[in-house]
């Protein structure tokens, strides 16, 4: 549509034009090395544009072979974008060793060959070669390039997976020496920090975390959390109390109040026999926000008065009647402080509310214990109907159903 309107506009400027050269076709004349050239206007203007065109020619004819050699370069660079875009398609849909062949089969046309590799190394990965996706990775760095990030990422992301995680903190640290701000790169670092203990490169790392971008607040703040319940954790399984002072001391006040933490720290506290001082957090907690995970720590507390802590408990009864992890924890300190029968009451109304295997376990050794052999294999019966779901539909045997009829005789 568009040409044909300028085909008629052309030819009607072309008429107009006609007419007014018609009338008076114009004069030209140059002189040049003595000699006078006269023409028309017309014939000036036809051998300015013959002459243009001309001009053209010899340009293009001189830059042929190089043009020709760039229009060949942009034919490879492009085969090798197709071949690299089925390599992706292939490898989502699970053909890996088709990637692996079809994304190297062009990789020295490609104007950036590290991609190449980089999916290479992907598609010898997912199908079990370590050897082939080393090399790959070999060839990804040896690649000139603007960042071998990416090749080194990968490279540390496999080492993580078999656990080498020296191997890859080096990895990861050649990043960081060349000046190559990678948010993902913090992370990884942070997470091999977490798994080798170093608090204090993790402490380190902590304002990168926060200031780099491309890094959410909410996941900063997870990951340093984590840092502190590690230390927690790590604490309380070595029972050594000084570590665990020390973990709280440094905790930011921002993470003092969280329940997972303050939770953390109780379990640590009573594994290092610091009851006492678990129960005091645990209690505070509890005042300022309910929380289940606390209240069913406050049930494993040990303290040097276990009544006391029991009355504690039970003060929470009034408002929270029907829940039954606060019942199952007053059953856990009814039997510490030897109530046993309050024990069996908190256990058996909490089982009715809400059962859980826990309950039903204590239920059964306190029956033991008591004597009851028979209220003790009832609740184990019971728990184990309520891990399966169901009750076996045995038929009732025959010989019961023959002592059966034999006691209903007897009785007439």
């Amino acid at each position: 549509m568009k040409a044909g309107i300028y085909i008629a506009i052309a030819l009607l400027l072309g008429a107009l034009l006609g007419n007014l050269l018609l009338a008076d076709p114009g004069y030209v004349a140059v002189r040049f090395a003595g000699h006078l050239i006269e023409m028309t206007a017309i014939t000036c203007a036809l051998l300015l544009i013959a002459a243009y065109f001309a001009v053209r020619l010899i340009i293009r004819t001189f830059n042929a072979r190089r043009l020709w050699k760039q229009s060949q370069s942009e034919r490879r660079n492009e085969r090798a974008r197709r071949s690299l875009a089925r390599a992706l398609l292939e490898l989502a849909q699970g053909q890996w060793e088709t990637a692996e062949t079809t994304v190297t089969r062009h990789v020295r046309d490609a104007e950036h060959p590290i991609a190449h590799y980089l999916v290479a190394a992907r598609a010898a990965e997912l199908q079990g070669s370590v050897q082939r996706h080393d090399e790959w990775l070999a060839r990804a760095l040896e690649t000139p390039a603007q960042s071998h990030a990416p090749a080194l990422i990968m490279q540390a992301e496999l080492l993580m997976k078999h656990k080498q995680w020296e191997a890859a903190r080096t990895t990861l640290e050649q990043i960081e020496t060349r000046d190559e701000q990678n948010a993902y790169v913090l992370l990884l670092l942070a997470r091999i920090y977490r798994q080798t203990g170093e608090w204090q490169k993790l402490q380190t790392l902590e304002p990168r975390l926060r200031a780099t971008r491309g890094i959410e607040t909410a996941v900063a703040d997870a990951t340093v959390a984590q840092i502190y319940l590690d230390r927690l954790k790590a604490a309380g399984i070595a029972a050594d109390s000084n570590a665990l002072r020390s973990a709280w001391k440094d905790m930011p006040s921002s993470l003092c109040k969280r329940p997972d933490i303050v939770v953390a720290y109780a379990r640590a506290a009573i594994a290092c026999g610091e009851s006492d001082i678990a129960e005091k957090q645990l209690r505070e907690l509890l005042n300022a926000q309910w929380d289940e995970a606390a209240v069913y720590a406050y049930g494993e507390l040990e303290t040097s008065d276990p009544l006391q802590t029991l009355e504690r408990a039970e003060s929470w009864l009034p408002s929270h009647a029907e829940d039954a992890v606060l019942l199952l924890t007053c059953a856990r300190l009814s039997v510490r402080a030897e109530l046993y029968g309050k024990a069996r009451s908190y256990l058996e109304t909490s089982i009715a509310i809400r059962p859980r295997l826990e309950a039903y376990q204590l239920l059964a050794d306190l029956m033991e214990q008591l004597g009851d052999r028979d209220r003790a294999l009832n609740a184990l019966s019971d728990a184990l109907t309520f891990a399966l779901g169901s009750r076996s539909k045995l038929p009732t045997i025959r010989q019961r159903r023959w002592l059966e009829r034999r006691q209903g005789e007897r009785r007439r």
